[in-house]
């Protein structure tokens, strides 16, 4: 049989390998070298490393040191198999106790240190980490770090840092440029020759400055040419249109190892002037987020700005275009993400959920509404679950290193042995499974069933008063689902069936209990388990093992 496939061509010798399952095809590599020149050359093995499934969440929490990961119990076992959801094999120490995941790309993570003071990227599949070199600005001038890698396409990545809208100039920085402007004012009085015709026809409102340097107010009145309606002096991005042409972006590129300018040329009118941009607030609500999200997606990087607008870059060309959002936003915590390969755009207004895709055909970019439903029966059911000992019953998704054995015990007693009824003739409450799959289950079930695991139904009469509130937490990269959370009760709900799944409650044992508790960010993490970020080195760093 071996000596039948050896003569096989080699496309046909391909083509019987590529159907072997992973464990196979990489036994078969080690049988001769022309196989395995065969397996390497064509790639066979890198479909089966890619980013496939969804593996859980990644969660920012409002004032928590640090993020956690919130999956399916079985995620322990995974371990074995290299994803620490953990992050244990970062460094840490005491220097280094607040840091945040800033956003996820394809199986890697940008995450910041100290407060953004320094960044670095990581993939937990392989349990490999980089510093990044220190930036030359200001952590605050930048609104966010954005990461592009397709390991289909390369082995190197790039970590974006988009600039701040300019602020409105602090009180000090006022007073130093009032300083500057009357120091101007006394030269030139001083250089100037003295006639007293010029002195009594100034203007009223006029300022001077007398022989102790001290101003002298000519009249009440101000002068026109002082309106602060105009504050050229004070504020001189005030009118500035926003984004900019060209708009220079820092830009980390691993094959380099260094930061670099790149300049994009916008397409296309700005979202404003900066005036305009000021009036969005840094965070779209008091509860987060802190930064807004992006996607990227065949060479095009979409990233949501302040200023209720998304801007396009192309990598291709470093052309940008600038999108508006597709609805008001107002109190709600957008989320844009990106499933099926197209960029989706979500909101509850109110109890209503609303789902936009970006339409990019015949060179026309316009939001389509794809989704709409009144979820506001299902948000009072997940807040209605009952508590014990305080905290929101767990499901068959829990946070990482959050519960021991009793625990578990305790949680699934309390379920009434995993399942929750209520019938009436107004209303029928029905969960299944929820406590089913707590227990640890084999390597084989880690990816979480998304057809199968936890349904529950909802029937009620219009009249009910609802409590409890969805935000989303993002898109199923490969199917049509959106992940939500009330509070911190997290739900998956299927949009082309309308059906919904209980997953569990999102809440760290260790997170303080406080008013301002919640979920400030959160990343659908799918991991990717090719490659070897190198601890420590900045130059010419390779996803893939050489």
């Amino acid at each position: 049989m071996e000596t039948e496939l050896e003569a096989l061509p080699d496309d046909a010798l391909a083509h019987v390998l590529r159907g072997l399952p992973a464990r196979s095809l990489a036994t078969a590599r080690c049988v001769c070298k022309a196989w395995r020149a065969i397996v390497d050359a064509r790639a066979l093995l890198l479909p089966h490393f890619l980013p496939h499934s969804v593996h859980g969440i990644f969660v920012n929490y409002i004032d928590h040191g640090r993020p956690h990961f919130f999956a399916r119990p079985s995620s322990a076992s995974s371990m074995s198999r290299g994803i620490d959801g953990m992050l244990g094999f970062m460094h840490n120490d005491h220097v280094r106790d607040w840091w945040s995941v800033m956003d996820h790309c394809n199986g890697l993570l940008v995450c910041d240190m100290e407060l953004e003071s320094e960044l670095c990227v990581c993939n937990p599949a392989t349990r490999r980490w980089t510093g990044l070199p220190r930036h030359a600005g200001r952590s605050r001038d930048y609104a966010g770090a954005y990461l592009v890698f397709d390991p289909a396409e390369s082995p190197h990545y790039e970590v974006f840092l988009i600039p701040v809208v300019p602020e409105e100039p602090s009180p000090s920085d006022r007073r130093k440029v009032d300083e500057e402007r009357r120091a101007r004012l006394r030269q030139q009085e001083i250089d100037a020759p003295f006639f007293l015709d010029w002195f009594f026809s100034l203007p009223r409102g006029a300022i001077i400055a007398d022989g102790t340097g001290e101003e002298v107010q000519q009249a009440v009145e101000s002068s026109p040419s002082v309106n602060k309606d105009h504050e050229p002096d004070h504020d001189p991005f005030r009118l500035m249109e926003w984004p900019p042409s060209p708009w220079r972006l820092s830009v980390f590129s691993s094959r380099s190892g260094r930061w670099e300018d790149r300049a994009f040329v916008r397409e296309g009118e700005p979202a404003g002037t900066v005036k305009d941009m000021r009036l969005d607030p840094l965070e779209p609500t008091w509860r987060g987020p802190r930064r807004r999200y992006a996607v990227y997606q065949r060479g095009v990087l979409y990233v949501h700005c302040r200023g209720s607008f998304i801007t396009r870059f192309s990598l291709s060309n470093d052309k940008y275009v600038v999108i508006k959002i597709p609805a008001d936003i107002k109190d709600a915590k957008p989320y844009l993400g990106g499933s099926q390969n197209q960029v989706y755009f979500g909101i509850f207004d109110g109890h209503q959920l609303r789902v936009w895709i970006l339409n990019e055909s015949c060179g026309h970019i316009e939001w389509l509404l794809k989704y709409e439903a009144d979820l506001g029966l299902y948000a009072h059911y997940v807040a209605s679950l009952p508590y014990n000992n305080g905290r929101q019953l767990d499901g068959s998704w829990m946070v990482e290193g959050n519960t021991d054995v009793s625990d578990i015990d305790d949680d699934v007693e309390a379920q009434s042995n995993g399942s929750i009824e209520r019938d009436s003739d107004k209303d029928k409450i029905y969960v299944s499974g929820i406590g089913d799959n707590v227990e640890t289950q084999s390597d084989e079930s880690i990816e979480w069933d998304s057809d199968n695991d936890d349904f529950f139904a909802v029937e009620a009469g219009s009249e009910q008063y609802c409590r409890g509130q969805f935000h989303i937490l993002g898109f199923h990269p490969y199917k049509e689902v959106v992940f939500l959370v009330e509070w911190f009760g997290v739900a998956a709900y299927h949009l082309n069936t309308s059906k919904i799944q209980y997953l569990g409650n999102s809440r760290p044992k260790c997170y303080y209990r406080n008013h301002t508790n919640g979920i400030s960010e959160s990343f659908l993490y799918t991991p990717c388990m090719i490659g070897d970020l190198l601890r420590g080195d900045n130059t010419g760093q390779s996803l893939y093992e050489d």
